[in-house]
């Protein structure tokens, strides 16, 4: 069973439908966890040394708790629905200008185990601008799954996305972990765990490089080197040898390309989360692949493993 006991779902106002709760409920019943539902709400008057501070102190004051209360008013409406399925459930409104700010504060005041939260399409904006959704990627301390539509998974695939023959330890703990709590997933919903894995084209970097010649079966030597580290961690998450997905291009399309060919459900993906202007400008593998499947994306960090049940 897997060890997923407490669920924070986070829900967006500004979104007209809440895909998250549809997941977490779902995720819930099966689990045997709780949810805790949780938004934010934010209005820069109402922060000392605002020009209302000096005016109104006391209108600032209400202003602020009408903000909360109608906030409260709003995720307390999903409440009974939870309870109606079975589902224990908490609600937290937090005042942060940013949602992925009251995702951190709620991770301080409790551990949860998987955070959820609806994703829509993104764009280069988003990145300069820091969106939340790369924001939680990068900076929650626990598992984020990002919701595309309501619907149960239906294709009874997960497709596991490694770097198979990264040479460092961190490389090495995420991919033990993206495969662990993938198999914790598939045995718990009795679902097919596929493995993905890309490895580049030596010609492009060669040709980036014209007075260097490139030998003649180094090509081959990295196909096999990937085919081998594949069938080590296959071997190690009793992955079949028919599940293995083995590619070369840049990873997020041929990732994309196998979580396209075997309809799958769910990708977990794993990021160390590159910050800054490389981050910006070229950005993370989990982020590029949100969106460029149709399905679900659960992202790993070093850090996130999965705890064996105490029983």
């Amino acid at each position: 069973m897997l060890d997923v006991n407490h669920i924070l779902v986070v829900l967006d106002s500004d979104h007209p439908e809440q895909v998250a709760l549809d997941r977490a409920l779902w995720l819930a019943r099966s689990l045997d966890a709780d949810l805790t539902l949780m938004t934010n709400t934010y209005e820069a008057y109402c922060e000392e040394g605002s020009p209302l501070t000096a005016i109104d102190s006391d209108t600032q004051q209400r202003i602020k708790q009408a903000l909360l209360n109608k906030a409260e008013n709003w995720i307390d409406s999903f409440i009974s629905e939870a309870e109606a399925d079975g589902v224990e459930v908490d609600t937290e409104v937090h005042w942060q200008k940013h949602l992925h700010d009251a995702v951190i504060e709620s991770m301080r005041n409790k551990c949860f185990d998987l955070v959820i939260k609806g994703t829509q399409p993104h764009s280069l904006v988003d990145r300069i601008f820091t969106h939340t959704d790369w924001n939680m990627l990068r900076h929650c301390p626990a598992p984020v799954l990002l919701v595309k539509e309501a619907k149960p998974w239906q294709h009874n695939r997960i497709l596991a996305a490694i770097d198979a023959t990264a040479p460092d330890q961190s490389h090495d703990l995420i991919n033990d972990n993206i495969l662990s709590f993938a198999e914790h997933l598939a045995d718990h919903f009795d679902t097919d765990l596929h493995l993905g894995n890309a490895y580049p084209l030596v010609s492009v970097a060669f040709a980036m490089v014209p007075e260097v010649t490139a030998p003649d079966d180094i090509q081959h030597y990295v196909t096999e080197q990937h085919e081998d580290a594949c069938q080590q961690w296959a071997q190690k998450f009793n992955v079949n040898n028919d599940h293995l997905h083995i590619g070369e291009g840049d990873t997020d399309d041929v990732i994309a390309g196998f979580a396209n060919d075997i309809e799958a459900d769910l990708v977990v993906v794993g990021t160390v989360g590159r910050e800054g202007l490389s981050g910006v400008l070229i950005g993370n593998t989990a982020e590029s692949l949100v969106d460029k499947v149709p399905c679900d994306v659960l992202v790993i960090k070093p850090l996130d493993g999965v705890r064996p049940d105490a029983d």
